[in-house]
């Protein structure tokens, strides 16, 4: 039986690792997506500015005395990608969206999976409690994104009842010792 335990805790482990740089790149992607979206709701001003000897169309942000600021362009001109046309008008709300009930969906993963690896038992209400939320959550994330949503809610569901039943089992086992 201790075993077992050490392969869910130290898989968990693993899962748990994996969650937290998913977080991470979650995080950055939907700060760039929202500050994208933001710009493009400014309707931001283009101004054409010489770098590297190409004229390139830059958004303008402000003005300090004399100085302007622009929004940074990539221009990688000696692999020949030019990346100066990106589209501010590319995110839409929808992205943003399911950006952020992915971020909370792996939130709710990473404390699951960190409770999963930290636990002597992988039976206990509160792991149970922790798929259950993530399972609401990538309910609410198949709205936004469709059936793989609605199938990955689907799967944590049943997971969520294996453990509550798990759980019974646990305590039963637990008063008769």
């Amino acid at each position: 039986m201790e075993i077992h335990t050490e392969k869910i805790r130290r898989f968990s482990g693993i899962i748990y690792t994996l969650l937290r740089i998913a977080f991470v790149a979650f995080i950055i992607v939907g700060a760039v997506e929202a500050i994208s979206w933001f710009m493009s709701v400014l309707a931001l001003h283009t101004e054409a500015v010489i770098i590297g000897g190409k004229s390139v169309e830059v958004p303008f942000l402000f003005k300090l005395g004399e100085l302007k600021i622009y929004l940074p362009v990539f221009i990688l001109n000696e692999s020949g990608v030019d990346l100066s046309g990106f589209d501010f008008l590319k995110f839409s709300l929808g992205d943003i969206l399911r950006t952020a009930f992915t971020i909370v969906a792996l939130a709710y993963a990473k404390s699951t999976f960190r409770a999963l690896r930290d636990s002597g038992s992988p039976f206990r209400r509160d792991i149970a409690a922790g798929f259950r939320k993530l399972a609401v959550v990538l309910l609410c994330l198949g709205v936004v994104t469709g059936v793989v949503g609605f199938l990955a809610a689907g799967i944590v569901w049943v997971l969520c009842l294996i453990f509550d039943y798990g759980c019974s089992l646990q305590a039963e086992s637990d008063t008769t010792l």
